[in-house]
């Protein structure tokens, strides 16, 4: 009789099977970097070899150093592939190996995407902290827009139009879309309250609109450029002034002028 504890032939069977199911044999996380590393070094030296082959030079010294020097950049070009640029499945150890492979010997664009992403990401959190500064800055314009004095106003809105002319510049740096649009929208707030400012500073508010448009302008930033043509327009229609419409007529002709080249 079998044991209860053990459920029969059938069962070890079962058990059996599920634990023969799977791969015979998973590597560690350092085993990866490994292999991932020697996969994108021999790569690179296919690299070289297809080079030499063809009578044609990968490095402008002698194959002793040649050699070396193609199995680290393959390798450091695997791990910047497999690792950061494409993220891969690990999972699916063969498909990773063998793009570490390609990786390896396609080093040089892997090494300059990587560069790529790395000036990217220095660029987006440089665009991010100053964003942190224009939100700063527009609120307090828009607190001081209703209660404080016209100087205190002037002040706020040219710290606003120094803030959003800042990250114009840097948001234009930054490669990822998205991330251009969730900033851009600051700028956007920003020209939005410099414009409800401007009855209380109209010259300052017209010039800041310009100096914000014609940077939006020169950095390819169309809809900020549009933003504060319209925010222009507002003025121009709402202001009793005759010397601020004019004025705000201007200031949306020189924005609208071509860049110079």
């Amino acid at each position: 009789m079998p044991s209860p504890g053990n459920g029969g032939p059938a069962a070890s069977a079962s058990r059996h099977n599920a634990g023969g199911a799977g791969p015979s044999w998973a590597p560690s996380q350092v085993q990866m970097v490994f292999l991932v590393a020697l996969f994108g070094g021999v790569g690179g030296l296919i690299a070289w070899v297809l080079q030499e082959s063809t009578g044609g030079h990968l490095f402008p010294f002698r194959w002793y150093a040649a050699i070396p020097a193609a199995l680290l950049l393959g390798a450091g070009a695997a791990g910047i592939g497999v690792y950061v640029l494409a993220r891969t499945d690990l999972r699916q150890i063969g498909g990773a190996l063998f793009f570490a492979l390609l990786c390896g010997v396609f080093f040089r664009p892997v090494w300059q995407a990587g560069s790529n992403f790395i000036g990217g990401a220095f660029a987006q959190g440089k665009a991010t902290s100053a964003a942190a500064t224009v939100r700063t800055a527009t609120d307090q314009l828009q607190n001081f827009a209703a209660s404080a004095t016209p100087q205190q106003v002037e002040a706020a809105i040219q710290n606003t139009s120094t803030a959003a002319t800042a990250l114009l510049q840097k948001t234009a740096d930054v490669p990822n879309e998205d991330a251009r649009k969730a900033l851009s929208q600051n700028s956007v707030d920003a020209v939005e309250a410099i414009k409800l400012a401007a009855p209380k500073a109209p010259d300052f508010a017209v010039d800041s609109l310009q100096n914000i448009g014609t940077i939006a302008k020169q950095t390819g930033q169309d809809n900020i450029t549009m933003h504060v043509l319209d925010s222009l327009r507002h003025i121009e229609t709402t202001s009793q002034d005759p010397r601020v419409v004019q004025k705000a007529k201007d200031a949306a002709v020189q924005v609208r002028r071509p860049s110079a080249m």
